[in-house]
Order: structure tokens, then sequence, then C-alpha cells
């Protein structure tokens, strides 16, 4: 729903699924959506398309790994609340932002990954009791981003039992290519493109991403998980599926 983030709620739902290629959409539970929780009214709207839904817990504002410990608490029950959601329309996937250094935080970056490490585990185990997987992301190349090595990322959630969200266009902005970037942890994925060096959400095609490798490497390990379009724009998503029928991905 970034792509659609200027309609409204029934707007958006009623041009997916119109799209005879779109399965799933990912709701982005923040704002204008954050009460989302409370709104039977765009509950039962949502739950009464033949749509499925993944999705994207809040991260505006928000810090799981902060050094103030009311916000890093916050930022988890924030978290915890989009799994609550994920049960109200049935969905089992929750995307969640593992946390960034911020300016103070330059020098206690073992501290800060530790408190990260701990709101993971917390995430974690609300989402395994919810029957939900929280899927932690990878982020792309900003200053002070938290896990923008794919590799670190799958070590972390390795070792804690969590799956990832694999973001490809953050992955492509720390100059990672397809064949670095498959790992079985991986149960979702965010599309999109940029130029390499600023996360831009672009349609594919429109960057420098190696898109056919991508498919190609996770096709070729049995990836069955959904791929879902972040784009920042409505009209780059026709233009992906264009784009992704001219190299024959799909029909």
């Amino acid at each position: 729903m970034l792509a659609t983030e200027d309609k409204t709620m029934k707007e958006s739902l009623d041009y997916f699924d119109s799209n005879k290629y779109i399965e799933y959409v990912e709701i982005l539970h923040d704002y204008p959506y954050r009460e989302l929780n409370d709104d039977k009214e765009l509950i039962d709207l949502i739950n009464s398309y033949d749509l499925k839904y993944t999705i994207h817990s809040p991260f505006i504002d928000l810090n799981i790994a902060s050094l103030n410990s009311a916000l890093a608490k916050l930022s988890v029950e924030e978290i915890k609340r989009s799994i609550d959601l994920a049960n109200m329309i049935d969905s089992d996937i929750v995307v969640a932002h593992p946390g960034f250094v911020s300016f103070n935080g330059r020098g206690k970056e073992d501290i800060i990954y530790e408190i990260g490490r701990e709101g993971l585990v917390e995430i974690g185990d609300y989402a395994k009791d919810n029957g939900v997987n929280a899927c932690i992301e990878n982020l792309p190349k900003i200053e002070g981003f938290m896990y923008q090595d794919v590799n670190q990322l799958n070590d972390t959630l390795v070792e804690l039992e969590l799956p990832m969200t694999l973001d490809i266009g953050h992955a492509h902005t720390a100059g990672f290519s397809p064949d670095e970037i498959y790992f079985d942890s991986v149960k979702h994925i965010h599309v999109h493109d940029n130029p390499g060096d600023d996360d831009t959400h672009l349609a594919l095609g429109d960057g420098t991403f190696d898109v056919n490798g991508f498919f190609d490497v996770f096709t070729k390990n049995g990836y069955d998980g959904i791929y879902m379009l972040e784009l920042n724009h409505i009209d780059f998503i026709q233009k992906t599926l264009d784009y992704m029928k001219n190299l024959g991905l799909i029909d």
C-alpha cells in the first residue's frame, strides 16, 4: 500500500482486487492507519475482499533498539499491535524493522545491538504464540540503519529462529548481488528497484538491480513465499508487472 498511500483504503483495495496478478496486499500499519485495530468498519472492509494480506508494522519515529528504554519498549509494543491486527485479518506475516543507531548512540553499537536483539526475541516469542511470522527486514544503506548487511541479519535470525523479510532494493543499496542474498530464513520478499545509491522504490527495470538474476536464484532454490511489490507510486505497479511479463516471469 506504499504505492497507494494517497488513496483511501477502499480505493486501494478496489484497485488491487481488480488486478489479476495481485493476490496479496501489504497493509502499512502506520499513519493514517495506526488505529486500524479499533476500527471495526475498516476491518470488515478489508475482510470483505477476495485478497490475502501481510502487514508492515509501524516504523515512523520508532526504534526497538533505542537507548531510551521507554522508546524501545513502546516500539516493541507497536509491533505487537501489528501481530494482533494480523489475527484480525487472517494474516500470518508481519514485517518489522530491526532498529537504528541514533546520533548519540555512536560508539555504543554493541549495547544498541544487544537491546535490539532483546526486542527481536520478545517480538518473535509474541508472534509465535499468536501463530504469526514476525519477518525482520534488512535495511538500506542509510547512516545509522541496523542490519544493512544481510549476512549479519541472517546470522542473528538463524540464532533466534526468526524469519527474514528480504528487501532486494535495500540489499542493492548495500552492494549485494542476487547470488549473495538467498537464505533459507527468507520467508517474505519486498520487490523494487533503484540506481544502487538511493532507496527510491522504483519499478523493476527503472534501476540497476539484476532482476533476472534475482528471480533465477530464488526459483532455483525453491523459494515459494510472497513477492511483495513495495513501490512508491501506483503507476509503478503496472510498469513492474509489464516488465515481468516481458521477461517471461508472469503470463
